[in-house]
């Protein structure tokens, strides 16, 4: 399956347990029909349209292995009875009842569903089935075995219902156990979606996981980086990051739910798994991890700036964790961590009373329902940003995607090694750590592409190096420094850095566009063929997501997005709107018009660039602020319908963290 969308439109939803019971829910004595009704009909009022749902595998398939002669295992058990259970795709008759009464519920009201089939990971804990007991449950052939019945099973019953638009592999799995190798986090992939297609070949197989990395080798984190965005674009058709603002993540830690980084982190680590993986992606966990993060007002501000930003960059769904409050359930997970049971969007209350993010997502639904059009064309982008597979590379994905919106424009990001490398007038190259974050086949095609007239931004920090360096840049290495801080001008402004490793390096054929307090060079720019290498003398993009804390957070006054500003412009990016505000993002969806600068013999930028024609485009704005904004913005033609903000006298006016769209018709 090769596409992968709810009904195509942009999707509002919430990951669900049952307000009263938890995940205990599917228990016969724990089990409230009435009450779990109610939670689908106010979810549903609310404006989720899908739900990501969890039948815990412990509940759906409770079997055991009797014990005979010598403690020889014998038949299998049905747990805690003397049943013995011969059908090898059985799953509890009760727990598939009340599952299919979700299911009408969920009809009744309008509602998709997500299943996680092998939920046998949840908040810290794990809900296997006595059957698996003591094996690995990702490598142990028994184990596979048990769970490939399970998801069959349950596929197999529920296929037919209206309401599941997508089976997910379960919650989080690479959770459940350790591998030691990548082949057995790819048997354990394979197994699972076989099972899921060789019984629903129609839906999408998504992931369910979060915390993957590049290619799966890489300094371990409790074995989680063996399971990679490589094989996993391989064997199924969507990926899912969860990226909550945790404390321990460098890349979103430096300001509150309601910041600019935290606005655009779901969007950028979707589009860096799209990279890799080649498969679409979208946030299927997202939230502000509660009071010990954000108030309850910061976490609905921040929520509708995401939304926004992920509905503008054309990612499929948005999935708030979770639906309602879990304070009153006094058993695991819920006692597991004194700090997760304050999640929801909901208060498990008799009302189900609104906190404020269920009244941002409902004013975001109701947003999108009002608009004349169901979609968005595609996003207009400006360059292409390689994608290192070679080593963990979120990092440097996402300062490159912070710096492009701040200066102003769009970037598609693609796998350097695996994927084809895309036509484009301006390429973006990242500093990686080592020598060999690239591959030289990705190098000599880049050297192609700028003497064949486009624009390459290529960044080198801490021990990054590149063949011909002196003919392609017209820099001469001379020596590294230890790692200092340093600061230098570009365009008036004074801007700094600091890097692990600082190269020293003289010029002999470039032009040196900013040098640093030292007179070492910090930007350069030197014309290959008929396009330009623009070196930037430091690991920009990842220093802004780990070290510099004044560029996309707090004052944004170490102004370090004009270096991508000014590559853009010499690239010859035109936009058709323009505006001086960083922390004011923008999308164009050019429907109907030009998506690329055109080209003069030589390489040089067409002066007339881009312009709007009949049909209008559309363009989305997110206001990345915690106050209201008056933008002055240009435009190259003239403003037509807005939704959600105003436009007069040249200035675009939108709320605090909020988002707005318009139209730009022919000049």
């Amino acid at each position: 399956m090769s596409a992968f969308s709810f009904d195509g439109r942009f999707g509002t939803g919430v990951n669900y347990w049952g307000s009263k019971a938890g995940v205990r829910m599917w228990r016969e004595d724990e089990w409230d029909e009435a009450s779990v009704e109610r939670d689908v009909a106010a979810l549903a009022a609310h404006g989720v349209e899908l739900m990501r749902v969890f039948p815990t595998w412990s509940e759906f398939q409770p079997l055991v292995r009797c014990r005979k002669n010598q403690g020889k295992f014998g038949t299998v058990l049905r747990d805690g009875t003397d049943e013995e259970i011969f059908d090898p795709l059985w799953l509890d008759p009760g727990a598939l009842a009340r599952f299919g009464r979700l299911c009408d519920f969920a009809e009744a009201h309008g509602v998709k569903l997500m299943v996680s089939l092998v939920t046998g990971w949840m908040s810290g804990r794990v809900f296997a089935p006595r059957i698996v007991e003591n094996l690995n449950l990702i490598t142990d052939p028994e184990a596979l075995m048990w769970e490939g019945r399970f998801a069959r099973a349950f596929v197999r019953r529920f296929r037919d219902r209206k309401a599941i638009v997508a089976w997910d592999l379960g919650n989080e799995c690479n959770c459940m156990d350790a591998v030691e190798k990548p082949a057995q986090a790819w048997n354990w992939l394979c197994v699972i979606s076989s099972a899921i297609r060789v019984e629903d070949p129609s839906r999408p197989v998504v992931s369910g996981m979060h915390s993957q990395t590049s290619n799966g080798f890489g300094p371990q984190w409790e074995g989680a980086n063996w399971w990679s965005l490589q094989m996993q674009g391989e064997l199924l058709d969507a990926l899912t990051p969860h990226p909550y603002p945790a404390a321990f993540r460098i890349e979103a830690n430096r300001g509150p739910f309601n910041s600019f980084r935290n606005a655009l982190h779901p969007v950028s680590q979707c589009l860096f798994y799209s990279a890799v993986s080649g498969k679409p992606a979208f946030p299927q966990e997202v939230g502000s991890l509660g009071p010990r993060m954000s108030p309850e007002w910061m976490a609905a501000a921040g929520m509708r700036q995401q939304m926004f930003a992920c509905w503008a960059h054309g990612l499929p769904a948005y999935l708030w964790w979770c639906a309602f409050d879990q304070l009153h359930l006094g058993y695991p997970p819920f006692t597991t961590c004194a700090a997760e049971r304050e999640l929801g969007m909901l208060r498990a209350d008799e009302s189900r009373t609104p906190k404020p993010q269920a009244l941002a997502l409902k004013a975001f639904r109701d947003f999108r329902d009002s608009l004349p059009f169901a979609f968005l064309p595609p996003r207009r982008t400006d360059a292409v940003c390689l994608v290192s597979e070679r080593e963990e590379f979120y990092h440097q994905t996402f300062g490159a995607f912070m710096l492009s919106k701040a200066a102003g424009f769009d970037v598609e990001f693609v796998g350097a090694d695996s994927f084809p490398l895309p036509e484009s007038d301006f390429y973006i190259l990242p500093s990686g750590k080592d020598w060999d974050t690239y591959g030289q086949q990705t190098w000599e095609k880049l050297v192609e592409k700028v003497r064949g007239g486009a624009t390459l931004l290529v960044s080198r920090g801490g021990s990054s190096g590149y063949s011909n360096w002196l003919e392609f840049a017209g820099l001469e290495q001379v020596t590294y420094h230890k790692a200092r801080r340093v600061s230098f001008e570009l365009e008036g402004r004074e801007l700094s850095f600091s890097d692990d490793f600082t190269a020293e390096q003289r010029p002999v054929d470039c032009e040196v566009v900013a040098r640093d307090s030292n007179g070492n060079v910090a930007v350069s720019m030197k014309r290959l063929g008929r396009g330009k290498v623009i070196a930037v003398n430091f690991a920009l993009e990842k220093c802004i997501v780990e070290q510099e804390s004044e560029v996309v957070d707090n004052s944004f006054s170490n102004e370090l997005w004009r270096i991508y500003a000014y590559a853009a412009r010499e690239a010859g990016v035109r936009r058709l709107v323009t505006r001086a505000d960083p922390r004011v993002v923008f999308t164009e969806h050019l429907s109907g018009v030009a998506t690329t600068p055109r080209r003069r013999n030589g390489g040089e930028s067409d002066d007339e660039g881009v312009v709007a024609t009949s049909p209008a485009a559309l363009v989305t704005a997110v206001n990345t602020r915690d106050e209201s904004v008056s933008c002055p913005i240009d435009v190259r033609g003239r403003v037509g319908r807005i939704w959600n903000g105003s436009f007069a006298d040249g200035v675009l006016s939108i709320g605090p963290n909020d988002g707005c769209v318009f139209e730009v018709l022919e000049t």
